[in-house]
């Protein structure tokens, strides 16, 4: 049980059904009372987090019916308040001295992170966001600790077969099932977790030379529906071999698995072609890490992602999702789609986005916007679809005040 409950950490960017998109249906305040008022909440919220911390120095996680200290949450934190405007920083130096010395003393022997009492689960899930945090913190100060998590990722950076190049939520290598083919288990390599590896290594200074970042291009591409950049032989023959093809609407699923019944995001059909489903948060993983690895945004990866992103827009619902006025299905995964959807756009650098029905998207404020209307009166987020423990208001909480960091360099 208690492996099962550090293993639902997977779904924390899962696949859904697509829905058609949408887009901000308000008109967000003026730029003065928007950039005040992102300010003030995004205090508020910090202020709220703070009085969570334990005395350790870290923010705990639901696990097996307890709240149990976890890196990955601590991790989280520690990067918001690393990367807040550099005048409300000192408001939160202590908690976060507090934070980064806890987290320090969770490093494992080989360099990486995990959780639970061993530090064995989840460690590549939870190196990459201990490397988000100290390498906003101080990359001189924490050079070893970088070096080590740095070392343990490309180490277990997969490096054959339809997963090269990928990283999974665990350490196990993909195993082969009773008919030849990939069996899932929790060492799979998918989009979110190479997302979170990716942006680690690039907020702690990994050289852009380094064969890390061409490796994980390979693996991107393969997640990708633009059969431009997708032309893996042995992965586009396991496709055929299933009766799918190859999409082309350029956006990204969770993981180059050729069986429907192991994609939750399902397949589609477009005339004669079916292929497997597209989503928000994958695309908008695939675009930033493409970017970190050093791609042109005019590149053919990009280019394709983009296209997605403009036929899909929306700060409202998580597209690729359902749209159920009952279940949510609309909302699952909310406020991580948000976060990587803020990092993705940040790292293009492209204000406003024009998508394809001519609009020009102020996106940093749109989604601002959005987060002010569904902040809670506490000065928390919770999703009202806890998928993926999105109904838990520090996770939650910890994903809006990262997007907001980014979200300050743009409202003021």
């Amino acid at each position: 049980m208690r492996i099962l409950a550090y293993a639902a950490f997977a779904l924390l960017a899962a696949c859904g059904k697509e829905a058609p998109p949408a887009s901000a249906s308000s008109s967000p305040p003026t730029p003065d009372d928007l950039g005040t008022r992102l300010r003030e909440t995004w205090t508020s919220a910090a202020d709220w987090m703070v009085t969570q911390q334990d005395a350790s120095g870290a923010w705990k996680m639901s696990a097996g019916g307890q709240q149990v200290p976890s890196p990955s949450y601590t991790g989280l934190i520690i990067t918001s308040l690393a990367n807040a405007p550099a005048d409300l920083r000192p408001r939160y130096q202590a908690p976060m001295d507090k934070a980064v010395a806890c987290l320090v003393s969770k490093a494992n022997d080989d360099g990486s992170f995990g959780e639970g009492p061993t530090g064995a689960f989840m460690k590549t899930y939870t190196t990459g966001i201990a490397l988000m945090a100290l390498g906003s913190v101080d990359r001189e100060k924490y050079a070893r600790q970088i070096r080590g998590a740095q070392s343990y990722l490309k180490h277990n950076q997969l490096k054959e077969g339809v997963f090269r190049g990928g990283s999974g939520y665990g350490d196990d290598a993909p195993t082969v099932g009773k008919d030849g083919k990939p069996a899932i288990k929790k060492g799979i390599a998918n989009i979110s977790t190479t997302g979170f590896s990716a942006e680690g290594l690039h907020m702690s200074g990994l050289p852009k030379d380094d064969e890390f970042w061409k490796l994980v291009v390979e693996f991107v591409r393969k997640c990708q529906n633009s059969s431009e950049v997708n032309t893996d032989p042995a992965f586009v023959a396991s496709l055929k071999e299933k009766g799918l093809a190859v999409g082309e609407d350029g956006g990204l699923y969770y993981t180059p698995i050729a069986d429907p019944a192991l994609q939750k995001a399902g397949t589609k059909k477009i005339a004669d072609k079916e292929s497997i489903a597209s989503y928000g948060a994958m695309t908008y993983d695939g675009i930033k890490t493409y970017i970190y690895a050093g791609l042109p945004k005019d590149s053919p990866e990009v280019r394709a992602a983009m296209d997605w992103v403009r036929k899909n827009y929306s700060v409202e619902v998580h597209p690729g999702f359902a749209f159920d006025s009952v279940q949510r299905h609309h909302l699952r995964g909310l406020y991580h789609y948000l976060l990587v959807m803020s990092r993705a756009l940040d790292a293009v650098g492209e204000n406003p986005l024009e998508t394809f029905d001519g609009k020009k998207h102020d996106w940093p404020r749109e989604i601002a916007a959005q987060l002010l209307k569904t902040a809670k009166e506490s000065k928390m987020w919770v999703n009202d679809n806890a998928a993926w423990y999105e109904g838990d208001p520090v996770l939650v909480t910890s994903y809006v005040l990262t997007t907001c960091d980014v979200l300050m360099k743009y409202v003021k």
